[in-house]
C-alpha cells in the first residue's frame, strides 16, 4: 500500500476519534461535562458532646423549671461548665495526645438551652461546607430506677452548617434546643444529638461521601486500628450508612419547682 494511503488513513482515524469525542461532549447537559464521582473516606468528621462524659441520667446537669414564673435555671452551672480534655480521644496521633480542651458553656436563654459541642475534621480533606444534623429526644425519667420510661417525644430535626473546617482542624459548634416543661414532681430527660454530615464539599467543589464500610476504628491510647464491619457489597443501604455516622450527645434532667430535690441514684443492692 502506498505511503500516502497510510497517511490518509491515519488522518481519517484521528479526525474520526475527534468527531466522536465532540459528539459525546455535545450530548451532555451544560455544566456536567466534568462531573466528578464522590470520593470515599476512611475517617470522618467527628463530633463530641458532654453526654459522652456523663454515663447516666443521675450524672447529668439538672435544670429546674419554675412553673409560676415560667423560667428555667441550671443548677451548679460552674461545675458543669468545666473544661474537658479531649487530647487522648481526638488527637491526630493517639500515641502523642495534643492539648485539646473545650468547655460546654451550657446556658439558659429564655425557653432554650444552648451549649457548645466539639467537632474535628479527620477526613483528610478540607471541608468548605457541610451540614450537621441536630435532633432532640424527651422522655420521662423514673425517679426510683433512674431509667427513661414511657413514650419518647422526638423534636423536629434541624441542620447546623459548618464552613471552612480544614483537614485536622477542630472547632466548637454552638447548638440550641427547646426546653421542656415538666409537670409537678415529674422528671424529664432531654437528649440533644449532633450527627456528622453524610457528605461535605471541598474548596474545589469535590464531594466527599461517608462510607461506613471503610471506617477504621482507633482504640484510644493503644495506637492500633481495626476495620469496623465487613464490606456488604458495592451499594450499601443509604439508611444503614447514615445510621453509622459518628454522633455525639448532651443530656440534661429537667425538674419542676425551685425547691425540687436533686435526683438521687437508687441504692446499690448487695448480696448477703
Amino acid at each position: 500500500m502506498h505511503s500516502k494511503t497510510w497517511v490518509w488513513l491515519g488522518l481519517c482515524a484521528v479526525l474520526g476519534l475527534a468527531a466522536a469525542n465532540l459528539a459525546i461532549l455535545a450530548a451532555l447537559p451544560p455544566g456536567q461535562q466534568h462531573v466528578q464521582e464522590p470520593l470515599k473516606r476512611v475517617n470522618w468528621i467527628l463530633p463530641f458532646g458532654p453526654g459522652f462524659e456523663y454515663r447516666g441520667p443521675f450524672e447529668s446537669p439538672v435544670i429546674v423549671y419554675d412553673r409560676e414564673n415560667r423560667t428555667w435555671q441550671l443548677r451548679n452551672a460552674t461545675a458543669w461548665n468545666r473544661t474537658i480534655f479531649l487530647g487522648d480521644r481526638y488527637s491526630l496521633d493517639p500515641a502523642h495526645p495534643e492539648d485539646i480542651r473545650y468547655t460546654p458553656d451550657i446556658a439558659i436563654e429564655g425557653d432554650k438551652i444552648s451549649l457548645d459541642f466539639f467537632v474535628r475534621n479527620l477526613a483528610g480533606e478540607d471541608c468548605a461546607r457541610a451540614d450537621l444534623a441536630v435532633a432532640t429526644e424527651i422522655a420521662s425519667l423514673n425517679a426510683t430506677t433512674g431509667s427513661p420510661e414511657g413514650d419518647i417525644l422526638f423534636g423536629a430535626a434541624t441542620t447546623l452548617p459548618v464552613d471552612d473546617l480544614a483537614a485536622g482542624e477542630w472547632r466548637e459548634i454552638r447548638v440550641t434546643a427547646d426546653l421542656p416543661r415538666p409537670g409537678p414532681e415529674e422528671l424529664l430527660y432531654l437528649t440533644i444529638d449532633l450527627t456528622a454530615p453524610d457528605t461535605f464539599t471541598t474548596p474545589n467543589g469535590t464531594p466527599i461521601d461517608f462510607d461506613f464500610r471503610r471506617v477504621t476504628v482507633t482504640i484510644p491510647g493503644s495506637g492500633t486500628s481495626r476495620k469496623e464491619g465487613i464490606d456488604p457489597g458495592p451499594t450499601p443501604d443509604p439508611d444503614h450508612n447514615r445510621a453509622r455516622l459518628p454522633r455525639a450527645s448532651a443530656t440534661v434532667v429537667v425538674v419542676t419547682g425551685t425547691d425540687a430535690p436533686e435526683p438521687v441514684p437508687p441504692p446499690t443492692l448487695r448480696a448477703e
